[in-house]
């Protein structure tokens, strides 16, 4: 079976619970987030280091309402929201 894979995709990444202050993105507009064009198949991590993140493990991430991991393989056109779990009781 052969694969034909865009060489570079774009990826919108949409930061909730203070994490675009934490990364210092002063003109973050939370209603487009930050469309970053990648390459094809880039595993999530990757992505977000890639725009400044450093705490990766203490994050929630979910892709078109589904969780997912930090090793995830993105491709065109996922939307990625990033959050901070809450807790409480």
């Amino acid at each position: 079976m052969l694969f034909c894979r865009a060489k570079e995709i774009t990826v919108t990444i949409k930061l909730y619970s203070g994490l675009h202050r934490e990364l210092k993105l002063s003109t973050y507009d939370m209603s487009q987030g930050l469309r970053v064009t990648i390459k094809n198949g880039m595993r999530l991590k990757n992505v977000l280091r890639m725009i400044g993140m450093k705490q990766l493990l203490a994050n929630a991430y979910f892709i078109q309402g589904n969780r997912v991991g930090l090793w995830h393989r993105l491709r065109e056109g996922d939307e990625v929201s990033c959050l901070k779990p809450s807790g409480g009781g």
